[in-house]
């Protein structure tokens, strides 16, 4: 029955352009940060005075400090109306004028919030210059001394906005292929009662057998497309030079998130088997598998949400800790035998989850008098 499930799904089209468009998606979205991350920004800026021109000339020195391609030209015109007329034709990004005690950027329709931090980084800069000269020290030390650091007792600060972010990742990814592949085994099983198949196959083989078909079939199709987009990602982020410093703490999240994955997969596949057992129609599946769905969207909010001693505690709780736990390893929050913990504690609730659903796609099965709750589907006879 395993092979079966598997044959079925892999000679499936919609399966097939299903998974190379996400597969396709996920090499857009990685194109797409390496291009952005990797190119090159320059601005022309119009002056009208010689306070102002000597104020631009500073930007492209402060540019090159983030990047040694982004570049600032001073463009200085006769007089505002000439800048603006600049700004209208395009040949300006914006017009840098003394305005009272401070100053101003005017721009044709929409700031460039990148132009409009190098100028107050620059303009900051000149001030404390002057301030430091008249005070009589420099501007390091005026800087240190206004400066506020950010320290962790666990982790470091680059890794946590990481893992937030692969946090992110783990979460949709998890929603994607759970409620997908899920939703795939409710509806086969539904489908082999309308059509009466499920008669002939329970006569054929013993109940326990065709479920357990379904439920290792679909779980390693999961887990096959699960790591071919997680590997594609992380060659991906091997391009981008931000991310290139956390490979190693993410090749490590992606091995416990894949662990994970499965033991949450197979937590989950027997109740989408009954759920598609309680049923006889498409149709009611909205109702039969709705507290599925309300965990799994549970899980996907608190991937991103969980903050502080909430996301440690939820990191270890069943479904959820498959998108917590990476994410915590990933920031340098959570060791192996973190992992380990949250890995067993799946498991146990696996083993669970499978007697459970196990007993209701059995005693639900061979059922065609319309839908079945939960309650009922228990108190059938085996």
């Amino acid at each position: 029955m395993m092979t079966r499930e598997i044959l079925v799904k892999v000679t499936d089209k919609s399966f097939i352009i299903g998974t190379l468009t996400t597969l396709l998606l996920v090499l857009a979205s990685i194109g797409a940060s390496a291009y952005f991350s990797g190119k090159a920004q320059h601005y022309d800026v119009a002056v009208v005075d010689s306070q102002s021109e000597q104020v631009a000339g500073g930007l492209d020195a402060v540019a090159k400090k983030s990047s040694d391609k982004d570049s600032v030209a001073v463009k200085k015109v006769a007089d505002v109306s000439a800048a603006e007329r600049l700004l209208r034709d395009g040949d300006a990004d914006a017009l840098l004028q003394r305005t009272g005690k401070g100053w101003e950027l005017t721009w044709k329709s929409s700031p460039d919030s990148g132009l409009e931090h190098l100028v107050q980084q620059t303009v900051s800069g000149q001030v404390m210059a002057v301030t430091a000269q008249k005070a009589g020290t420099s501007v390091e030390e005026l800087t240190a001394a206004s400066t506020v650091g950010t320290k962790l007792l666990e982790g470091d600060t680059k890794r946590a906005s990481a893992g937030t972010a692969m946090g992110l990742v783990f979460a949709v990814l998890f929603l994607m292929s759970a409620m997908t592949y899920g939703m795939q085994i409710a509806q086969s099983v539904i489908e082999e009662k309308q059509s009466r198949i499920v008669e002939i196959l329970v006569a054929a083989i013993p109940v326990r057998q065709l479920l357990a078909g379904k439920v290792v079939g679909n779980t390693i199709l999961a887990l096959a497309q699960m790591a071919l987009l997680v590997g594609t990602g992380l060659v991906g982020a091997s391009f981008i030079p931000r991310f290139r410093d956390f490979l190693p703490a993410m090749g490590a999240a992606v091995g416990w998130y894949l662990l994970l994955f499965v033991a949450s997969f197979l937590a989950l596949a027997c109740i989408w088997a009954a759920a598609g057992a309680m049923g006889t129609r498409n149709e009611d599946l909205q109702q039969t598998s709705a507290p599925l769905i309300y965990l799994l969207m549970g899980a996907y909010m608190a991937g991103f949400m969980a903050t502080g001693v909430w996301k440690v505690a939820l990191s270890y709780v069943p479904i959820v800790s498959g998108i917590l736990m990476p994410a915590r390893i990933v920031e340098g929050t959570a060791h192996w035998w973190d992992g380990l913990a949250a890995l067993l504690v799946n498991l146990v609730f696996a083993g669970i989850t499978v007697v459970v659903g196990e007993r209701i796609y059995r005693r639900a099965l061979l059922q065609t008098q319309g839908r079945l709750s939960y309650r009922d589907a228990f108190k059938l006879k085996a």
